[in-house]
């Protein structure tokens, strides 16, 4: 299928690979206009250039590999994405969970490390939680 020469190489690979994975017959059933409007909308929506910042740093662990993008620029998209209330609510109520539990996970560090050092804030009272800990993973 011959591509726009308006678009660069890569862009133009991309357009081809997901034209080469449609039946020939779904293929053949768009017009040129057809296939140049969804052209042009993958090669918009796969373009890296659209970024102030653009890192796609990949990091391979044994057989493994990882990858993480993170993009910083204008919001170009032509619609506007509807905010669901429930969903909005939800992650919500998972940051608080999340972040009532690293301040407990906090607090309970430190106070393992106050009861090891041996200081006392309160002389004859103990929550019980330094006796726990030792009993269970020192002795």
């Amino acid at each position: 299928m011959k591509f726009s020469n308006n678009y660069s190489t890569e862009e133009n690979t991309v357009a081809a690979r997901f034209f080469n994975t449609m039946s020939e017959d779904v293929l053949l059933s768009f017009t040129a206009e057809q296939k140049k409007e969804i052209e042009s909308s993958i090669i918009k929506n796969t373009s890296r250039g659209d970024h102030c910042v653009d890192l796609r740093p990949v990091i391979g662990v044994g057989k493994w590999r990882y990858y993480t993008i993170f993009l910083i620029g204008k919001d170009r998209r032509g619609h506007v994405r509807k905010r669901d209330s429930l969903s909005i609510l939800l992650k919500s109520l998972f940051i608080l969970a999340g972040g009532i539990g690293l301040f407990m996970s906090a607090v309970l560090t430190m106070y393992l490390i106050k009861s090891a050092l041996g200081i006392d804030i309160f002389k004859h009272f103990s929550f019980g939680v330094w006796d726990a800990f030792r009993n269970t993973f020192i002795s």
